[in-house]
Order: C-alpha cells, then sequence, then structure tokens
C-alpha cells in the first residue's frame, strides 16, 4: 500500500504542526477529527468534546493516570474503537480526558505506530504514514 501523506498545519497562524484527519466510529457512526501526531505519547489522547461528539459516555472506560509534560498527572479513560487514517482501517486504543490541556487531540503510538510506520519531515513540513502489513 501506498504511503499516505499530510502537510503539517498552521492552527491560529503559529508554527505548522503535524497535525492529520483521521476518523473515528462511536455510537453516533464515523465522525472525522484532528489529532496533532505525538510520537513521545504512548496513548492517543481525545478530548470529551470528541466523546460527546461520537456518543461516548468516556468516563466508562478503563481509567488510566498520565504523567504529561509538566509531571503532573491527569486521568485517561481507554476505550478501543475503530479507526481510519485515509483509507487505511484499524483498531485503536483511544483514550479520552476532561484534563486534556493542550488544545488539540494527541495521536499516540499506542496501536498507531505499530500499524504505520511514521516519519516525519520537519524540512519540508509533512508527516509520512507508511502502512504495514498486517
Amino acid at each position: 500500500m501506498r504511503p499516505l501523506t499530510f502537510p503539517y498545519i498552521s492552527l491560529h497562524g503559529k508554527h505548522p504542526l503535524p497535525i492529520i484527519p483521521l476518523e473515528l466510529k462511536g455510537p453516533l457512526g464515523w465522525k472525522e477529527t484532528m489529532a496533532y501526531v505525538d510520537s513521545g505519547a504512548s496513548f492517543s489522547i481525545f478530548s470529551i468534546n470528541e466523546a460527546h461528539r461520537l456518543g461516548i459516555d468516556y468516563i466508562t472506560g478503563k481509567e488510566f493516570m498520565i504523567t504529561v509534560g509538566d509531571g503532573s498527572s491527569i486521568p485517561v479513560y481507554l476505550h478501543r474503537l475503530s479507526a481510519k487514517i485515509s483509507r487505511v482501517s484499524f483498531k485503536a486504543t483511544i483514550g479520552f480526558s476532561p484534563r486534556l490541556g493542550v488544545g488539540f487531540n494527541l495521536l499516540g503510538r499506542k496501536d498507531v505506530f505499530e500499524r504505520f510506520d511514521v516519519t516525519f519531515s520537519d524540512s519540508r513540513r509533512i508527516v509520512i504514514f507508511s502502512p504495514l502489513a498486517k
């Protein structure tokens, strides 16, 4: 399968970031969202607003405490969802947190980096997802 290339996106006129579109499936069906590709994040963490859009009662997920960049911990509620990056579908562990404070969703390594080789090119301002054979 051919690699999927995504241009970096500028939020609020700031420095371009590796933010990509993806789809998640909840009780209300498939919903497109955006997430920052974070190679330093163990788990994907999304806002509770995304959980509501998907029709997910996020608090029913497995509670897990995650240490964030400033050393504090936030609660994350993990769910197993169907996900799509472009035309590639897979199952992903997605966490939702009421205390996600970065202003955007995070796409972490668990299940995503196991399904794709991910290459960042800051000089070209693109991120490339190369699907791996199942």
